[in-house]
């Protein structure tokens, strides 16, 4: 594949710091951290700011707590990486836990990809742009499925169908969703977000029923089709453990890996 340059490098490892706002979720620059606020049923996520050192981590920690409790939530997930490579330890020593919450696995991995993703997908598998608001429910109900979320969560996002609708549809917004169809029936579904170099992948999920026959590999091309139109011919995900196997096999580059450490403010910083 050759060397990943740094612009696409950075996106697969930040892309909420690095990707164009998407309508729903909010960006609030703290001291110390990033905060990525939304009123989806997950996890907020949190980042370190570039110079943050152990010496600050509490005021830290205590500065991302605060800025969601504001919010109205009381779950937050820190991402750690390469650029902070003490961190992970240092969060785990005050108590929060690498785990799998609401949103997030317990380890994310950052890729990417340059060139055409090995294969097109199953030949039965068919392909669509999500533009109306039935394709939009049913993407919102596959993604739900997919990812397991709990009954809670996915009540919510039935009750506010309409309103991320208007969202989705926002003229200036650089989500795009894709569902994929079997025999008619939506079994798979993906979203990615335009950045200035590259497609970032989210929520790609294939129903249990319909795993095995290439729904997957066919949202991947469908979104990397697009990169290519945009002239942006990239792709960057962070990808859970099931989909990282399959993105090697289309050829994606594994970057380096993005534990999440779960605070939920159930004890003090210690």
């Amino acid at each position: 594949m050759g060397a990943i340059p740094d612009d696409v490098r950075r996106q697969a490892l930040h892309a909420f710091l690095t990707l164009p706002p998407v309508p729903g979720f909010r960006l609030v620059e703290g001291t110390h951290i990033f905060a990525i606020l939304h009123q989806f049923p997950y996890a907020q996520p949190v980042e370190p700011r570039d110079g943050l050192t152990e010496t600050d981590l509490d005021v830290a920690i205590e500065e991302a707590r605060t800025l969601v409790r504001e919010h109205g939530r009381e779950m937050l997930v820190w991402q750690t990486g390469p650029d902070h490579p003490w961190l992970a330890d240092a969060l785990a020593r005050r108590g929060l836990r690498n785990e799998d919450s609401a949103g997030f696995e317990s380890v994310e991995n950052a890729m990417a990809l340059l060139g055409p993703p090995a294969g097109d997908g199953g030949e039965d598998v068919e392909v669509d742009l999500v533009e109306s608001f039935d394709a939009f429910a049913d993407s919102t109900r596959v993604e739900s499925a997919a990812f397991d979320l709990p009954p809670e969560g996915q009540a919510k996002l039935e009750a506010e169908l309409e309103e991320r609708f208007a969202e989705y549809t926002t003229p200036a917004s650089p989500l795009r969703r894709w569902n994929a169809r079997l025999e008619q029936r939506v079994v798979g579904t993906a979203t990615a977000v335009l950045g200035e170099v590259g497609v970032n992948l989210f929520g790609g999920g294939v129903l249990a029923d319909a795993r095995g026959r290439g729904v997957y590999r066919a949202l991947v091309s469908a979104r990397w089709k697009l990169a290519v139109e945009r002239g942006t011919p990239a792709l960057t995900v962070q990808a859970g453990r099931m989909s990282r196997p399959v993105l090697e096999r289309l050829g994606f580059e594994f970057i380096a890996q993005m534990p999440m450490y779960v605070d939920d403010f159930d004890k003090p910083v210690s």
